[in-house]
């Protein structure tokens, strides 16, 4: 059985929520109301996106600190051994993120992760500025997420391949629906359990690698 893993980025392969904290240190109170907004499902992830980097480039924080910040971020518990679980099983790993490429790729890189690969959203650093560009959201497909993680899943997933999800957050759901199996935790496992859909729960990474092995 061929196994193709798609992972989360924000609060799956990392402890935190990387972009969430990021924005709420540096753009402080005035990201939170648009996070909520999104939350509520008043406005898309481009619209929730776009806006904190709008907050955030009226007072763009000193780039020592943004560095410090990112070299801040620790990894999920277990992340590195499925990253070799993987490679030992010939299971394809694939990072799905609506999240921002200038901190994804210096976390990884740091924990000599640079070659997984990555489908996140880019962005062009000009004076300290974020300027995203969301070369993924497509409204014809989906309305709602600014990198559709269901889309992805169906788009990679080749056909001898069974796709499992990993995931804990609010950009999950699509993803999860699309997938064969699904590992879910915090909003993405009440997601699950509202709409009666099946998932394995897990905290960190060595209780998706014991719930792989349980396949045979």
């Amino acid at each position: 059985m061929n196994l193709h893993a798609f992972v989360d980025f924000d609060g799956t392969v990392t402890v935190n929520d990387v972009g969430y904290s990021f924005f709420k240190r540096f753009a402080r109170e005035r990201a939170e109301e648009v996070v909520r907004r999104y939350r509520r499902g008043e406005i898309g992830a481009v619209e929730c996106l776009q806006t904190e980097c709008d907050l955030y480039n009226d007072y763009p924080a000193p780039a020592q600190d943004v560095r410090d910040f990112i070299d801040s971020q620790k990894l999920t518990d277990g992340f590195l051994h499925f990253e070799a679980y993987c490679r030992e099983n010939s299971i394809t790993l694939t990072i799905l993120s609506a999240g921002f490429d200038f901190y994804i790729q210096p976390i990884l890189k740091k924990h000599g992760l640079a070659h997984l690969e990555v489908y996140s959203t880019p962005t062009i650093i000009k004076n300290g500025r974020i300027y995203p560009e969301f070369i993924y959201f497509d409204k014809e497909i989906c309305p709602v997420c600014a990198n559709c993680k269901g889309a992805r899943v169906q788009q990679l997933t080749a056909r001898d391949e069974r796709s499992v999800f990993i995931g804990d957050g609010h950009s999950d759901g699509h993803g999860a629906d699309k997938a064969d199996l699904v590992f879910a935790k915090s909003y993405l496992a009440e997601y699950l359990k509202k709409h009666n859909a099946a998932f394995d729960s897990f905290e960190n990474f060595h209780d998706v690698i014991a719930g792989l092995r349980k396949l045979g």
